[in-house]
């Protein structure tokens, strides 16, 4: 984070990184090759680096990342970038808000949530999507600590607890 604001670069990287995190939680084989213990330091380095060099990466990250797998710390990749993303929008003063619904919400429907929170809070929002069949209907908005429960799954749990009193 320190060496993209000194080199006057963070944006840039803050998207190259978060390109990175998407071939991570799309890529199954990626994630073979950053977390397994068998493949030798070099061997990850390579792999890593021709990875990052077909995706565009900069120099400055390529070398970055091949330190972590010559230090054996190729299995952090994931939350490295995590961790940037968090630190680069905690510096825009942007908020992350999560929301999960049953079901994929429209565009419509999202950009009113995202209206909304950032009128409540009054800063911008970095709007993460989840979809998660299991709450059945409805939504969990988690923003910071804070987590708004308005799931289906959670109304009869609700529901079930009370008739179980009465």
């Amino acid at each position: 984070m320190e060496l993209s604001v000194e080199k006057k670069c963070m944006d840039n990287i803050h998207e190259e990184i978060v390109s990175i995190k998407s071939m991570l939680d799309r890529s199954e084989d990626f994630n073979k090759i950053i977390k397994s213990p068998v493949l030798s330091r070099d061997l990850q380095k390579v792999l890593v680096i021709s990875i990052l060099k077909k995706a565009s990466i900069s120099k400055l990250l390529i070398n970055f990342f091949s330190v972590v797998c010559l230090n054996r710390r190729s299995y952090l990749i994931g939350r490295i970038c995590d961790r940037f993303i968090e630190m680069y929008v905690s510096s825009k003063g942007i908020l992350t808000a999560e929301l999960s619904s049953a079901t994929e919400l429209s565009e419509v429907d999202l950009s009113l949530v995202k209206k909304y929170i950032q009128e409540s809070a009054g800063s911008k929002v970095n709007l993460i999507t989840k979809l998660e069949p299991s709450i059945l209907g409805g939504y969990i908005l988690k923003i910071g600590s804070l987590m708004l429960d308005g799931s289906i799954r959670s109304k009869l749990q609700g529901l079930k607890i009370s008739m179980r009193k009465g």
